[in-house]
């Protein structure tokens, strides 16, 4: 039951992927770029609500691996690259095609936060085998993600944040996000290697 599959491992894999591509955007001022980057900001959201999707059926609802899992975000994730084609082509301004998947993934943020602190509370709170100690790291990391896209959201429509408060919540988002990665996998070794003995 504490054998987390593949396909979780590749979705979380993903997640840290696109993020990191996306956080790479920051050295260009191009809009384009700045586009692109949003892209893989939505992509990164994608994959984090499917990872704690898939820990939370295994972990909390003891259910087998499924193939929706992987098929379902990569469906979601293969629209927006449509939907930049779509809008760029239709002759939308470069920065009016940034904007809107901006506040794309605003919304792919906070959704994605808002499952994420769910299914993070409901396994620290309620799953055996040791996610009790490491779930408020999950917590802390979905509620600065939340908080970050809900202030980015806000500026898209009108409503700004300085640009250096937004920056220290994602900067904490990451960090506590590393922090709790490292202590799940931790867990979840410790938890394997006393199952193989007994």
């Amino acid at each position: 039951m504490w054998n987390i599959d593949r396909v979780t491992w590749i979705l979380l894999f993903l997640t840290f992927l696109f993020f990191g591509i996306r956080e790479l955007g920051h050295l260009s001022n191009s809009l384009i770029i700045g586009s692109i980057r949003h892209i893989f900001g939505i992509w990164s959201a994608t994959f984090m609500t499917f990872t704690f999707i898939s820990l939370y059926e295994i972990l909390y609802k003891r259910k087998k691996s499924s193939g929706i899992k992987i098929h379902v975000p990569l469906a979601l994730a293969l629209i927006f690259p449509v939907l930049v084609f779509v809008l760029y082509f239709s002759g939308i301004q470069e920065t009016g095609l940034k904007n809107t998947l901006s506040g794309l993934e605003s919304l792919a943020w906070i959704f994605g936060s808002i499952i994420t602190i769910f299914t993070t509370y409901r396994l620290g709170t309620h799953a055996i085998g040791g996610f009790v100690n490491v779930f408020m790291f999950f917590q802390f990391a979905a509620y600065s993600a939340l908080l970050w896209k809900l202030l980015g959201f806000l500026g898209t429509i009108g409503y700004p944040a300085p640009y250096y408060i937004r920056e220290s919540i994602e900067t904490l988002f990451g960090l506590f996000g590393l922090v709790a990665i490292y202590l799940l996998l931790k867990m979840l070794r410790g938890l394997s290697h006393k199952l193989s003995r007994d």
